[in-house]
Order: structure tokens, then C-alpha cells, then sequence
């Protein structure tokens, strides 16, 4: 649970809600336009065995470290922990990626789509906490080294969870991914017409749980159904198969 102090974050206002709704709108803009140049997947590589016990290592200790400073926190400040209103979508939606995941991965055996679906759980919520941190952080009103305390191994929950997606060999950018991705900032722009404003009221509410699905929505597609893997390989098959002919 998060201490009031440093989740309800106060509004941009005037002139800066415009600016930042403009660059979140050229940031997307960006995005969208990348997605439509991609012709192929990315594949990912798959992190190696020690790289990654020091990854998970490294997440669970800042898990814990993090657990610890927010119950400091909210017994220095005297505020009661609060996990916000969107929670319940996050949950709900967790639990919607992971079964999705692990059910286009079931082919692969009960431990691979478990696991992928493990992976989506995670992932889903950093893909949206990263770029949103980044704009919250510089309207925040607590003391410089109380946020700084708070905010390092958040960002190495970020950063590490995030890393764990290759674990996956199945892991991938794929078209759909940077679109939803993009769809997120796009939201964020809108949502920073309202000044970006703690979900207190229904518009910032909205904005903040749909930019919160799509961040899920952004990981769930990273995971290419198995059918788009037969397509892919049987396309490059018959390409390397017209290169042969064409030599000939």
C-alpha cells in the first residue's frame, strides 16, 4: 500500500496541461507511425541463465525493500496506506492477461503457458507505471529524499520485471504491441487535458483505467499466438524457397 503522501499527486494546470498533452500527442504520433512502417515482428533474445538469477534476485529484493520503506513511510507521514481506485481494474485485468496468454500458449505445455502467462501478470502494469511515473514525478509535493527512497527500487521493479519478459522465447514487438502502446499515450494525452489529475473524478477515472488496460493489452500482444508463428515460418520458408528458384 502506498502512503497518500506520495499517491495523490496534484494537477497540471493551465498552460502546462496543453504542452504536455502536446508532446504526449507527438509521442504517439511517433509511435503509431513506427508501427505502421513494421513489416515483421522483433524477436527478442532470450536472457541467459545466470543473467537471469541476478535479474529475479535483484526484483525480489527491491519487492521487499520497497514493502519496507512504503510501511516506513506511511508510519512517518501518519498516512494510512491506500491502493487507489483503479486497483480493482489492474487485478481484474491482470487476471484477464494471464488467462489469455497462457491459453494462446497452451500448446506448448502447462509450464510454458503458465509461466508466459506469469510473465504478461507482471509485465502488464509496468508497461503503464513507467511513462506515467515520469510525468507524475515533477508535480509530486514530498521531500526530495523521501521520494527518492521511495522511487529507486520502484524503478528497479519497473526495470527488472520488465527485463523478465525474456525469460520467453516467445517473447516479441509485435505491430499490435507498439499500436497499443501507442493507444496508451494517446489516452495519456487526453488525460493530460483534465491535468493528468488523480482518478477522483469519472474523466480522469475513465482516462487512467482504459490507459491501464491497454498497457496489458501492449504486453498480451508481445505473445504472438502459436498460429502467427506457423504463418511467419511457412512465409519465410516459401521466400527462401523463391530465392533458391530465382538463383537457379
Amino acid at each position: 500500500m502506498i502512503p497518500n503522501v506520495l499517491l495523490v499527486w496534484p494537477p497540471y494546470r493551465g498552460s502546462s496541461r496543453v504542452v504536455l498533452s502536446f508532446l504526449l500527442l507527438l509521442f504517439s504520433a511517433g509511435i503509431f507511425l513506427l508501427g505502421r512502417r513494421m513489416r515483421n515482428e522483433i524477436r527478442l533474445p532470450r536472457m541467459g541463465k545466470i543473467l537471469g538469477a541476478i535479474v529475479v534476485v535483484i526484483w525480489a529484493f527491491s519487492i521487499l525493500t520497497f514493502l519496507k520503506i512504503n510501511a516506513d513511510l506511511a508510519r512517518y507521514t501518519g498516512s494510512a496506506g491506500n491502493l487507489g481506485p483503479i486497483f480493482p481494474i489492474t487485478v481484474f485485468t491482470a487476471i484477464c492477461t494471464f488467462g489469455y496468454v497462457a491459453y494462446i500458449s497452451k500448446r506448448d505445455g502447462f509450464f510454458a503457458s503458465v509461466g508466459r502467462g506469469f510473465l504478461a501478470f507482471i509485465a502488464g502494469p509496468m508497461v503503464f507505471e513507467f511513462p506515467f511515473l515520469l510525468i507524475v514525478i515533477p508535480t509530486v509535493r514530498a521531500h526530495p529524499i523521501l521520494a527518492l527512497i521511495f522511487l529507486t527500487p520502484l524503478f528497479a521493479i519497473i526495470f527488472t520485471t520488465l527485463s523478465m519478459l525474456l525469460f520467453s522465447k516467445k517473447v516479441a514487438i509485435t505491430k499490435y504491441s507498439v499500436y497499443f502502446y501507442g493507444s496508451m499515450i494517446f489516452v495519456f494525452a487526453l488525460w493530460a487535458l483534465d491535468g493528468y489529475s488523480y482518478p477522483s473524478n469519472p474523466i480522469s477515472f475513465i482516462l487512467n483505467a482504459i490507459s491501464k488496460v491497454l498497457g496489458f493489452a501492449c504486453v498480451a500482444s508481445m505473445f504472438p499466438p502459436r498460429s502467427a508463428d506457423i504463418s511467419t515460418g511457412i512465409l519465410r520458408e516459401s521466400q527462401k524457397g523463391n530465392e533458391k528458384v530465382s538463383s537457379n
